[in-house]
């Protein structure tokens, strides 16, 4: 299973069938079930278990380019960062232009893709 087409397919914001996006990326069930609890543990997704529904959250959303707009670009012209940080417990870094605070008391591990439109993301648990 390709995360990109995970993540392309719930970036639109609705709600999608556990089940129906097992079948759309030829997963079991049980596998994309525990998937998105990992996700949602970690404040990526809101699974909801009796319906067995999730959604991306509102905020990471804003990290997904929009539909073909990497392969639209000229490699020249993009700018797209993607990267993945393992962030200590109240701590900041910067990524570029980006600035990434973790106000947790944990470390957390944050991946990431920035295309010129976030300035900074704030962590807290």
């Amino acid at each position: 299973m390709s995360l990109d087409r995970f993540f392309s397919i719930i970036k639109d914001g609705e709600w999608h069938s556990v089940e129906e996006l097992s079948n759309e990326l030829g997963l079991k069930t049980s596998k994309l079930t525990k998937l998105s609890k990992y996700l949602s543990d970690h404040g990526l997704l809101k699974y909801e278990e009796e319906d067995g529904k999730i959604r991306i959250k509102p905020m990471w959303k804003l990290l997904l380019p929009e539909s073909g707009e990497l392969t639209e670009r000229t490699h020249a012209e993009s700018k797209t960062i993607l990267a993945t940080f393992l962030i200590p417990p109240e701590t900041s870094i910067d990524v570029q232009s980006t600035h990434i605070s973790n106000l947790s008391g944990v470390e957390v591990e944050v991946s990431l893709r920035i295309d010129n439109k976030i300035r900074e993301v704030t962590i807290k648990v």
